[in-house]
């Protein structure tokens, strides 16, 4: 219940309960209920607007004692006023009343002990409520902080991992052409260069556009051909309008990584690893496929997917799916979602 109707509400009872005591103990005139209905009333609503507006006249100083001094000063300043009203409007209901100001000063005295008494309380439990909600809400902030903190940090960790796994699958090629085909273990040693410039240069977001992503797997893939030869083939299939779409950083190179070990490495024959990215409503659909064996019923957690799944869980919760599909061709399927 909204605070207004709350105090309006107990004030009309406030005022039927004296205004029918003083009808049935001293004055048996309607006039005297009406009255004692108009003094609770417009007292009660002065007095509860100074405690729930208090921030239009409390803002000029921090100091709790000066603000219970202005609320002191205020909540006088409502029981003279709603007093004064109520002996207006009631010389108005009798004929024969006249209105002067300040007659019957007891009344005034009466009407300022019961405000004080009963508007501090209701200020010092305002203000404390007011305070624990601020503490409540700064907690929440700095907790909220903390947690995107630690998320970025597991993020650049997740992020890490991926650059020594590939430099092992590297180094060795590097090593072997150096004396047999110099130009080519400079061509390897200039895209892995580049490669590891990717992950130097990205932020802690997490996230970058397709096209940045897109450039990560090429060079994966050329430094990979250079491994394999003629016997890694690859495509990418993105439309040119959604390259600028942002996407998780480093999502793709470890399911590449997987179908090159699996599509290419287990093969003496020619393999096929395909790329490619899609979106779908709100939905965006990235695939990744290789020509190698199907996966297994059940498969285990490798390096790359658990991975993908951390970095997953800490971008978007529960709202991704990951698949291995192998009919009608064998993929990864990862679908997160999408905002334009």
């Amino acid at each position: 219940m909204p605070p207004l109707v709350k105090t309006l509400l107990i004030c009309l009872l406030i005022g039927i309960s004296f205004g029918g005591y003083l009808y049935f103990s001293y004055d048996p005139h309607w006039q005297r209920i009406v009255t004692s209905l108009i003094s609770t009333m417009v007292i009660g609503s002065l007095m509860m607007t100074c405690v729930y507006q208090r921030r239009y006249f409390l803002w000029i100083t921090a100091y709790q004692s000066l603000k219970i001094l202005i609320m002191i000063i205020l909540l006088c300043i409502a029981a003279l006023l709603g007093t004064g009203f109520s002996l207006w409007s009631q010389t108005l209901l009798t004929p024969s009343g006249r209105f002067v100001l300040f007659s019957g000063s007891n009344i005034y005295v009466l009407n300022i002990l019961i405000v004080l008494v009963t508007g501090l309380p209701i200020y010092v439990s305002e203000e404390a409520k007011e305070n624990l909600n601020n503490r409540l809400i700064n907690q929440q902030y700095r907790l909220l902080q903390l947690e995107k903190q630690q998320a970025e940090a597991e993020l650049e960790l997740l992020r890490a991992k991926v650059n020594p796994h590939f430099l092992y699958n590297v180094h060795n090629t590097i090593a072997g052409l150096i004396r047999t085909d110099a130009s080519k273990a400079e061509e390897m040693i200039l895209l892995l260069s580049k490669f590891f410039r990717f992950t130097i240069n990205k932020t802690s977001t997490g996230l970058h556009s397709i096209e940045d992503e897109l450039d990560i797997v090429h060079t994966y893939l050329q430094l990979q051909q250079i491994r394999y030869g003629n016997r890694l083939k690859y495509q990418i299939n993105v439309e040119p309008e959604i390259v600028y779409q942002q996407i998780p950083s480093f999502i793709l190179q470890p399911l590449v990584e997987n179908a090159v070990k699996h599509g290419i490495e287990q093969s003496a024959s020619q393999g096929l690893i395909t790329v490619q990215i899609t979106i779908d409503d709100q939905r965006m659909v990235l695939m990744v496929g290789d020509s190698g064996s199907d996966f297994p019923e059940v498969p285990g957690t490798g390096h790359g997917l658990s991975i993908i799944m951390n970095k997953l869980k800490l971008l978007y919760g529960n709202d991704y799916s990951l698949e291995l599909i192998n009919k009608p061709q064998k993929n990864v399927r990862i679908i997160i979602p999408h905002k334009n």
